[in-house]
């Protein structure tokens, strides 16, 4: 398993621009191979964060189509949205080793 993470700080006249944004490329990404759940979240405690958040079956199936996933993402004004840089996380799953094999 594969996650690709993007924790947005939107302005908040900007927030249900950027939620929006993403719900498009959620809804154009339905039915692409090894993308398991892609879209936004809010956090919890305030909601000031947005997260936009991709799991895929593998670091090849994201490297292979987020280019055609996120082609809508790339024409959004994110950083005009942006109250702070947003922060990236690239994910990949640490239990899918045998945790001795991790200790080595």
């Amino acid at each position: 398993m594969f996650i690709y993470v993007e924790v947005h700080r939107p302005k908040p006249e900007y927030r249900h621009e950027l939620i929006a944004a993403m719900n498009r490329v959620r809804l154009e990404a339905l039915g692409t191979p090894g993308l398991k759940e892609i879209g936004p979240w809010t956090e919890s405690d305030d909601g000031t964060k947005v997260v936009g958040m991709s799991m895929w079956e593998s670091r090849a199936h994201w490297e292979r189509r987020s280019p055609e996933v996120f082609k809508l993402w790339w024409d959004a004004p994110v950083d005009f949205w942006a109250a702070a840089p947003v922060e990236r996380m690239l994910l990949d799953d640490a239990g899918a080793f045998p945790a001795d094999a991790m200790e080595r």
